[in-house]
């Protein structure tokens, strides 16, 4: 277990890892759906379904947790505004690249956009955890009731729509999970936790750059059928 002072806690890379992990699991088979190497239905498939959705839970509750413990004696201004910038940023690539990848469903409001504003949203709460809780479990009962929080939404079918409504929430819920001490829990130091924690710990650049290369092997694949057919 890493000690408080190093700034890293083991289960949190844990669990950005496993976030990752299953990002590439599952873009890799979008990509082959797109190009038609399997029939995949994401909207009525459950397990394509709600895989996504495992995928920002583990993302949004780290972000939640993570911010509580980086900021906890105070904001840290010149890395929380150097973290935000690298978000937007990566939100800004993310949404360019799709729009000439994918044209009919690029991104415009996708897990880094959602990061970037839950971020600034929970950012004054990190320090009132049952606060948190409470507004997080009301977000929550209003969507399990059928009453949606509106949000920005365009015309297009976004590949990855993940509005601040209701996935803040996830945020609010890893920041009382901090004051739990989740982010203590003690990580067996093996080689399967290791495939975990590393990619953890790089989590943001292989979001960025993980597309691009699965996509690009995937349309090369399809180049190469289709030339032997």
């Amino acid at each position: 277990m890493v000690d408080t002072k190093s700034k890293r806690f083991e289960f949190i890379d844990f669990i950005r890892g496993l976030a990752v992990h299953l990002m590439v699991f599952f873009h890799f088979f979008y990509d082959l759906n797109v190009y038609r190497f399997v029939s995949i239905d994401f909207q009525r498939e459950p397990f394509w379904f709600y895989l996504p959705r495992l995928i920002v839970t583990l993302f949004l509750f780290s972000v939640g947790v993570s911010l509580a413990l980086a900021h906890r004696d105070g904001i840290k201004r010149i890395p929380y505004l150097k973290r935000l910038a690298k978000i937007g940023i990566g939100a800004i690539i993310i949404t360019i690249s799709t729009y000439f990848m994918f044209p009919k469903s690029w991104v415009y409001f996708g897990t880094l956009h959602c990061i970037f504003f839950v971020t600034i949203f929970i950012t004054p709460l990190r320090h009132f955890p049952k606060v948190s809780l409470i507004l997080a479990l009301i977000i929550l009962s209003l969507e399990a009731i059928g009453h949606d929080i509106p949000f920005w939404i365009m015309d297009h079918a976004s590949m990855d729509y993940i509005p601040l409504f209701p996935w803040i929430a996830v945020g609010l819920i890893g920041i009382f999970a901090k004051s739990m001490n989740v982010h203590r829990i003690a990580m067996p130091n093996n080689r399967f936790t290791r495939l975990f924690i590393v990619p953890g710990r790089h989590a943001f650049i292989i979001y960025i750059i993980h597309q691009p290369i699965l996509f690009s092997c995937v349309y090369l694949a399809h180049r190469i059928v289709n030339s032997l057919s």
